[in-house]
This record gives structure tokens, C-alpha cells and sequence, in this order.
């Protein structure tokens, strides 16, 4: 009986991990279409309009994009506030530890492709500075593969907000990590810079 029990509290946790960013990418999807929507309404007036309109016309629908945009990024925080009160954030939840036995957790296409898809969910307008700024992203791969607790660590901190939100919002899951061929919880960390000139 016991084992039934861990088993479907196992299930069911995975289940309640792989949920928790369903929510981020939801809202990802809406704002996406609602954008493109915006983008493909002002295409026919822009082709059709002079140079000095198509300048006013550019202004509106960038307005109107960075407005959608600022919505998004609330709702992205409230939902990952909603991801982090269920999984508290705390400098030994992030410790990497070491063990030699331990595979370490693989993305589906590589870690090119991953630090790629995080690039691609920056929100790059989020954030302010000067020179050169650095974050390292500290995440939790799961047994399931899904992505649980993330904190992106350094001075900038909306550039650690939009880092977390971006790894979050990354699509495919991960390979876990094994240790004598069973699925492993593991810990990563990924370094990003972004120089302002």
C-alpha cells in the first residue's frame, strides 16, 4: 500500500510541476496573437500610407505593442509569484551539488538550442542599464523533466526577473538527470550577460 502511495503522490506531483508553467505559457500564447493581430491590422495602412504617415502610423501600433507588453509581463509576474509561493525559493533549494555517479539533465536539442529559446522569451524592453550586466539562472530540472524553481541571481533585478521568466517559459522538457538509470531531481545554472552599448 505503501508504494502505491508514493507512486501515485510521485504522478501527481509531476503532474502539479508540469501545470505550474502551463500558466506562463498560456499567457505567452494570448498576448502572441493579440500582438499579431496588432502587427496585421497596421500592415495594409502602412503599405498604403506616405513616408511622414507611415512614421505616425508606426508610433500607434508600437504603442499599442508595448502597451499589450507591459500587460503581459504583469500577468507573468503574478503567475510565477503564484509558482513561487508553492515552491519557497531558498539559497540551499539552488545549492548544485556535486555527485559524480549523477548523468547530468540533457535539453532536448542541446543547451545551444536552450539558451537560443531563452533569448527568443526575453523581454528585452524590461530592461534598464549601462555597460555590461550579468545574471546567473539557477533552476530545479525535475524527475519529469519539467522546470520547477527558478531565480536568476545578480545586481540587475529586472534583468534576473525577465532571465527566470524567460527559462520559464521555455517549451520542451528536459532529459533528467539518472543515477543508476532512475530519474534524478537536478540542479542547473546558466550564466547570461547582455552589454548595452
Amino acid at each position: 500500500m505503501k508504494k502505491h502511495f508514493s507512486l501515485f503522490l510521485f504522478f501527481a506531483l509531476n503532474l502539479y510541476f508540469s501545470q505550474q508553467t502551463e500558466g506562463l505559457r498560456t499567457i505567452k500564447v494570448k498576448y502572441d496573437i493579440q500582438i499579431q493581430n496588432i502587427e496585421n491590422s497596421y500592415t495594409d495602412a502602412l503599405t498604403k500610407a506616405s513616408v511622414r504617415k507611415q512614421a505616425k502610423i508606426t508610433l500607434i501600433k508600437d504603442k499599442e505593442i508595448n502597451s499589450l507588453k507591459y500587460q503581459r509581463n504583469i500577468e507573468y509576474q503574478k503567475e510565477i509569484e503564484k509558482i513561487q509561493s508553492a515552491f519557497p525559493l531558498s539559497e540551499s533549494t539552488l545549492t548544485v551539488l556535486k555527485d559524480n555517479e549523477v548523468t547530468p539533465p540533457k535539453y532536448p536539442d542541446g543547451i545551444d538550442a536552450f539558451r537560443k529559446e531563452i533569448i527568443n522569451n526575453f523581454n528585452i524592453e524590461a530592461i534598464r542599464g549601462k555597460g555590461k550586466i550579468q545574471t546567473t539562472v539557477k533552476f530545479i530540472v525535475e524527475k519529469d523533466g519539467s522546470i520547477i524553481v527558478v531565480k536568476g541571481i545578480g545586481e540587475n533585478e529586472n534583468f534576473n526577473r525577465e532571465a527566470a521568466t524567460a527559462v520559464l517559459l521555455t517549451q520542451k522538457k528536459w532529459e533528467p538527470a539518472k543515477k543508476d538509470g532512475l530519474p534524478e531531481r537536478a540542479h542547473m545554472s546558466i550564466p547570461l550577460t547582455l552589454n548595452f552599448d
